[in-house]
C-alpha cells in the first residue's frame, strides 16, 4: 500500500522531490501523498458536483461516485494485485530539486491527469460514467490521505 497510497502508479522517484530548488530538505513521502491526495478530492468533488448540476440526480450520483470509489480502493488494496515499481528498480541515490509543485504535478501524471480529463470528457456525453471517474478521483484521493497521515505516525 505504501506506493499505491501516494500515487497510482506509484513512483518512487517522484516521492523524493525537495521543497525548493534552493536546497531545501526533499519533499516527504507523506506531505507529498497528503498534496496529491487533497487535489484528487477536490477533482473528484468537483467532477460529482458538474455531473449533478448538469442533470443527473444526487441519489445516483452519489451511488455511482461509491462503486467507482469502492472499486478503486479494492484495487489498489488487493494483496498481490500487481507489483509495485520500486521492487522493479532500484531506488535512485541523487534526488533532483525540485519545488513542491513540481513534485506535485510529476507525481499525478498519469492517473490522476487522465482521469480528470475522462470525466471532463464524460460530462459531456454521459454523466452516469463522469460519476463513476469522479468516484475513482475520490478513491485515489482517500487512499493518498490515508497512505500520507499513516506515514506521518
Amino acid at each position: 500500500m505504501e506506493a499505491a497510497g501516494a500515487t497510482a502508479n506509484g513512483g518512487r522517484e517522484e516521492m523524493s522531490g525537495s521543497a525548493s530548488a534552493k536546497g531545501a530538505p526533499p519533499l516527504a513521502a507523506s506531505r507529498q501523498a497528503l498534496l496529491v491526495g487533497s487535489v484528487r478530492l477536490v477533482l473528484g468533488a468537483t467532477g460529482l458536483l458538474a455531473a449533478v448540476s448538469i442533470d443527473l440526480s444526487s441519489g445516483i450520483a452519489l451511488a455511482e461516485a461509491g462503486l467507482g470509489g469502492g472499486l478503486t480502493i479494492f484495487t489498489l488494496l488487493a494483496p498481490g494485485g500487481r507489483r509495485r515499481p520500486e521492487r522493479l528498480r532500484p531506488p535512485e541515490r541523487v534526488t533532483p530539486t525540485r519545488s513542491w509543485w513540481r513534485a506535485l504535478a510529476v507525481a499525478m501524471f498519469p492517473s490522476t491527469y487522465g482521469v480528470a480529463l475522462l470525466t471532463a470528457i464524460a460530462l459531456a456525453f454521459n454523466r452516469d460514467l463522469a460519476a463513476f471517474l469522479a468516484g475513482v478521483l475520490l478513491g485515489m484521493g482517500a487512499l493518498a490521505l490515508v497512505y500520507g497521515f499513516s506515514a506521518r505516525s
